[in-house]
């Protein structure tokens, strides 16, 4: 049984640290019941009122948490509960409480730039044979960042490829940063390794100014948000959107012409759309997605019981990714029977993190949903190969 430790100080602490407040949380528990990775949030935050320090900084659940936000989407005071819950985390850290597979993740960024293992000098070869130049000091328009995912995973290299050739298809100034991108600091930022994050930001700050971009295209919604909410910190961001603003606003202005997709056999193709948290929760970017899918014909989009604000998380968020810490509920595995039960044949998201969790799902759960993400479907349907075989 672990000693108790009380310290008036720690909750003020706590809230230096993420700049919020936790003592208008009134512990109705509507955190906890909404979690859907089971994370006990309500204990949390009490630790955190109570000035129980050691409770606080040694509770490894504080790990498992997929930073959603869809326990602040339901809280009546509107406490700001990912951001003190990433406050515990740093004081973790400090204290050499972190998972080991996120320090192994830490490790990997810190040698090779990356947490997937991969060479830093094959950061770009993900691109090869498409023709893309590298970005250099001269101005461009775009500059695609392609992240540590869709770089390294060859399952999320077709969506970097996709996002590029539909650009090109466009005829937009695009071009990638190749050997030069680093790791955007997502996994560093959740582990809460204060000091290597501050280097490795102001590092890839240089870069984005030496490259003469105008505009920074992300592929992964957690980076897009690492580059609007953490980065500004550091030092001055060009402007930074997802890829499906940019798509969206192609196909509103015409450059952009889809054409039909459609099963083997011909028929429509029936989807449904999942939002991710990062993308939706964090940026309200729920309308441009499915614009592009609406745009394709031969799609038929039909919404899940659970969509936009109030979608369920895959569980690959705030890091776990490459920690999973233990969590026995599988929020991918309920999201993905939820897809299922809208009968279609499609499950369509914007974030390589979805893909690789549904796709898993629905092998773990035996069901035959085909998933995309919406880059490789518009890609496909300018492709003018519209069969989904």
């Amino acid at each position: 049984m672990s000693i108790l430790s009380f310290d008036t100080a720690f909750e003020r602490k706590v809230e230096e640290i993420g700049g919020v407040t936790a003592s208008v949380c009134y512990q109705c528990g509507t955190c906890t019941a909404s979690c859907p990775l089971g994370v006990q949030v309500r204990k949390i935050l009490r630790d955190i009122q109570l000035g129980a320090t050691n409770d606080a900084v040694n509770d490894q659940s504080v790990w498992g948490c997929a930073t959603c936000k869809l326990c602040e989407l339901q809280c009546p005071r509107g406490v700001n509960i990912t951001d003190l819950l990433h406050s515990i985390r740093i004081l973790a850290f400090e204290a050499r409480k972190a998972p080991p597979k996120l320090e192994q993740a830490l490790w990997g960024i810190y040698e090779q730039g990356n947490p997937y293992g991969g060479k830093k000098g094959d950061r770009g070869k993900w691109a090869e044979g498409l023709n893309v130049p590298v970005a250099s000091k001269q101005q461009t328009k775009f500059v695609l960042y392609a992240g540590c995912a869709s770089s390294f995973d060859p399952r999320l290299q077709n969506i970097a490829r996709s996002v590029v050739e539909v650009l090109q298809k466009a005829r937009a100034d695009i071009s990638i940063l190749g050997e030069n991108e680093s790791c955007c600091g997502d996994v560093v930022y959740q582990i809460g390794e204060e000091g290597f994050l501050e280097e490795l930001v102001e590092k890839n700050i240089k870069t984005f100014n030496e490259s003469g971009v105008e505009t920074l295209v992300t592929i992964s919604p957690h980076c897009l948000n690492m580059f609007k909410n953490v980065y500004p910190h550091y030092g001055k961001m060009p402007r930074v959107v997802h890829y499906t603003e940019i798509l969206s606003e192609f196909i509103d202005r015409g450059d952009l012409k889809p054409d039909k997709i459609s099963e083997g056999d011909g028929e429509e193709i029936r989807s449904t759309y999942h939002d991710p948290c990062y993308l939706g929760r964090y940026y309200g970017i729920y309308e441009e997605p499915r614009k592009i899918l609406e745009s394709i014909p031969g799609i038929e989009l039909t919404e899940m019981p659970d969509n936009k604000e109030n979608a369920l998380c895959c569980g690959g968020g705030g890091g776990q990714m490459f920690n999973e810490n233990g969590n026995t509920t599988r929020s991918s595995h309920e999201r993905a029977s939820q897809a299922a039960s809208t009968n279609s044949s499609l499950l369509a998201t914007s974030c390589p993190y979805c893909v690789q969790n549904f796709e898993d799902a629905m092998k773990t759960k035996g069901l035959k949903l085909e998933v995309r993400d919406v880059s490789e479907l518009l890609n496909r349907s300018l492709n003018r190969n519209g069969s989904m075989v």
